[in-house]
């Protein structure tokens, strides 16, 4: 009964986070109606700068977000209140004044970033605007992780989807549409964050106390041991934001002139479409995060290696059928866009095989910073970069975005499956059992009508194979749910999977 009540908290938090990440859906639209909207190099750009803000974030964040998800659960109320203001003020400041540093230096770093020839002249003028979206964007991340820390998934969806992704799409179209086409889609996303930042604030203050949110001292003994534990896990949490965006900032840098920004643009695309497969992964990882610090605080070894195998077996479950979906549909979406967008195709493929094998190691990553040593996700982390990296140096300057798609895969699944043996070997938490076998089984069986649709894809023309991808999800998804899943799984899962069980 114990169990089963664990696993309903992690498919009820998993459903709720999932609606979130489910953003990426909303970026694939975003992404195909900026790159007609602005071009290839443009939006290239923008992809970069925004990759370097994000990677600048995970740094400047000090890992509160991770941080928070061990505290927090364990803290009284008035603790918690404390904690969290510790981490909103510090890590915004500390991102404020980092935005300073990039306005000083503006011409220097614009010197070193490829664009062409209309959005070149504009660069530094464009670099100091959006070196702003830096702390909101840490405020944005620090505050919702404040809400997840207390174990509720839901309120954060609103931020990230309605203030963050549909409002940087409604103004980036206006903006592009009133010829805004240099700086419209800068504008755009710092607006939509500084927004999101807002009511991220306002999500704070409805689960702590805001008073004591404000009142909360930075420069506080009590607060040092958060500080030195989110410094230990920042170094990991820098290079896990890396994986994703390093391989945008290195097309721009080892691929000259407009070649390079445009070749960050098409990688950006095929990472967007790829990204709503790691939607299944991220889901797990951002639930199980707080719960594995709850059961690891009760010493509970076998709720938590339960919780661990139920998270897996859904993952590798769903996550075959989705990767089929990308490979097969993509196709038609990339069709929706301007034709030198096509050399996305093969690297979509790659990326979402990759995210497919990520998934088989289930929630590893976020086990291990909950309950691991502090090193041991900085040293997966930079393990998995110096693979990426090297790769990157070898197969980017000749394959572009195809050789940064096989870098970016092999640096992901390097660090996700050392954690996925760490926590087999070194904490005897194993993420398979014998209930994994008839899942995985009929998901793997269910590929069938995906594998019948590439065998006549030349027969299909846009957008009839993305829409036989579709039919095949649901046929697949309902295979699975019918057969795949044991009662209790399905059960787990809610009122939606017991539709395909009557």
């Amino acid at each position: 009964m114990g169990q089963n009540t664990d696993h309903q908290r992690v498919a009820s938090g998993a459903g709720a986070v999932l609606l979130g990440r489910l953003g990426a859906l909303i970026e694939a639209v975003s992404v195909i109606a900026f790159a007609w909207l602005y071009g290839a190099e443009t939006f290239g750009l923008f992809a970069f700068l925004w990759a370097a803000i994000k990677v600048i974030a995970a740094f400047t964040d000090g890992a509160m977000t991770t941080a928070l998800q061990r505290y927090i659960p364990q803290a009284t109320a008035a603790e918690a209140d404390k904690i969290a203001g510790f981490a909103l003020k510090a890590s915004f400041l500390f991102a404020f004044s980092i935005s300073l540093i990039i306005v000083y230096f503006a011409k220097d770093l614009a010197a070193v970033v490829n664009a062409n020839n209309q959005d070149s002249e504009q660069l530094v003028s464009i670099m100091r605007f959006y070196a702003f979206t830096l702390p909101f964007w840490t405020l944005v991340e620090v505050s919702t992780a404040s809400i997840r820390a207390k174990r509720t998934f839901g309120p954060e969806i609103k931020v990230r989807i309605f203030y963050e992704q549909i409002l940087r799409l409604i103004l980036g179209v206006s903006l592009a549409v009133a010829g805004m086409v240099s700086h419209g889609l800068f504008i755009a996303h710092f607006l939509s964050v500084f927004v999101a930042a807002l009511f991220g604030l306002k999500l704070v203050k409805q689960h702590y106390s805001i008073s004591e949110v404000i009142r909360s001292p930075i420069f506080k003994k009590s607060n040092y041991e958060v500080l030195i534990y989110g410094m230990n896990l920042m170094p990991a949490n820098l290079t896990k934001r890396m994986f994703s965006e390093v391989p945008v900032i290195l097309l721009n840098q080892f691929l000259p002139g407009a070649s390079g920004a445009a070749a960050a643009g098409y990688f950006a695309v095929a990472r967007k479409i790829a990204s709503i497969l790691q939607v299944i992964r991220l889901t797990f990882e951002y639930v199980m995060a707080p719960l594995a610090s709850e059961k690891r605080a009760l010493g509970d070894q076998e709720a938590l290696s339960s919780m661990f195998q139920y998270a897996t077996r859904l993952s590798i479950t769903f996550a075959l059928p989705i990767c089929a979906l990308l490979i097969t549909g993509h196709y038609d979406v990339l069709a929706t866009m301007p034709k030198e967008f096509m050399i996305a195709s093969t690297a979509i493929i790659i990326l979402s095989l990759g995210r497919a094998l990520e998934a088989m190691s289930g929630p590893s990553t976020s086990i291990i910073e909950m309950i691991g040593h502090r090193s041991l996700s900085t040293v997966n982390s930079a393990v998995g970069l110096t693979v990426m990296c090297v790769l990157s140096y070898l197969f980017i300057p000749k394959y572009g975005v195809i050789g940064a798609a096989i870098a970016a895969t092999s640096g992901l699944n390097t660090t996700a499956w050392l954690a996925m043996l760490e926590c087999m070997i070194t904490y005897s938490v194993k993420p398979y059992s014998a209930s994994l076998l008839r899942p995985v089984a009929v998901s793997i069986l269910s590929l069938l009508p995906f594998l019948i649709c590439i065998h006549y894809k030349s027969y299909l023309d846009p957008p009839f194979m993305i829409i036989s991808a579709f039919t095949s999800l649901f046929l697949s998804m309902a295979l699975i749910m019918r057969y795949g899943l044991s009662e209790v799984d399905a059960k787990s899962l809610g009122k939606w999977a017991q539709v395909f069980r009557r």
